[in-house]
């Protein structure tokens, strides 16, 4: 995922995480169609192609991912406004700083309850 992203930059990059178990084992790559640096947009029609590859590998869906080049692992306003997914981790990978940290989140009713944050130094 952190790779993923990386190659991205400077803008953001986006996906789902999919697994059996509440795991996201497997990594679902969805091109970021916005065209702005700082904003990633994921199309209703890839997610719905995603989630169908997913039922046919009896996988769940477990999480959404973007990626966050130039601010802190934390969810933006608009991150939180715009999330439709209340029971599946909000995972987000920043390279603030050229430091790599992953902020794993729960958003339920526009509130934010964060999970972990993992700091990688490379």
């Amino acid at each position: 995922m952190i790779a993923y992203c990386k190659q991205a930059l400077p803008y953001e990059e986006c996906g789902l995480l999919s697994g059996l178990n509440e795991a996201g084992n497997t990594l679902w790559k969805i091109k970021n169609e916005s065209l702005r640096l700082n904003r990633f947009y994921m199309s209703k029609e890839a997610i719905k192609h995603a989630v169908m590859e997913m039922n046919e590998k009896d996988e769940k869906l477990t999480g959404i991912f973007h990626s966050h080049p130039t601010s802190p692992a934390l969810p933006s306003s608009q991150d939180i406004e715009n999330n439709p997914y209340d029971q599946i981790a909000y995972l987000i990978v920043s390279f603030y700083k050229g430091k790599v940290d992953v902020g794993c989140f729960k958003m339920t009713h526009k509130r934010v309850i964060p999970l972990n944050l993992i700091i990688i130094d490379e």
